[in-house]
């Protein structure tokens, strides 16, 4: 089913909050949703299907030359369909137009699939943070992506 990526808006929030709800243990609140979409270093991106229906979500900071993986979900009927790789993708290399030269993001140690995404694209582990998840109690690996490192398909080469 063909997909498609672009910015999101205040009327995506419903679906966002949905699949956010769905996706985590401890979502982000209605609130804290909302104000990422007013949040100038905020980059919000939804991937949808041909049917108009949001199937995924990224959130991603942009400060002076750095990016940051705020928050990526995909709805459960939806997931093993590349769709969080098309998404990440498209949100870093919208940044990196912009003049990005690091992308950065937390990952729980336990996601093995998301690391896997991660260094297929060319992040590397940098650090661990220390019971960064409360809930299960987890350590977080600190990962980030150099522009030079990244792992273009060659559409932005």
């Amino acid at each position: 089913m063909p997909v498609s990526v672009r910015r999101a808006g205040r009327e995506d929030l419903p679906e966002i909050i949905a699949i956010e709800e769905a996706s985590f243990s401890v979502p982000w609140s209605h609130q804290a949703l909302a104000a990422e979409l007013e949040n100038r270093t905020a980059r919000y991106y939804v991937l949808e299907r041909e049917d108009g229906t949001v199937a995924a979500y990224a959130d991603v900071w942009f400060i002076a030359d750095e990016g940051q993986l705020a928050n990526i979900a995909v709805r459960p009927d939806c997931r093993g369909l590349g769709y969080g790789e098309i998404l990440l993708r498209t949100a870093m290399e919208a940044l990196f137009e912009e003049g990005c030269t690091t992308f950065f993001l937390e990952v729980r140690q336990s996601n093995v699939q998301a690391k896997g995404l991660y260094r297929k694209l060319g992040y590397e582990d940098v650090a661990v943070r220390k019971g960064y998840y409360t809930q299960p109690d987890e350590d977080a690996c600190i990962m980030n992506c150099k522009k030079e490192n990244y792992q273009w398909l060659g559409h932005l080469e």
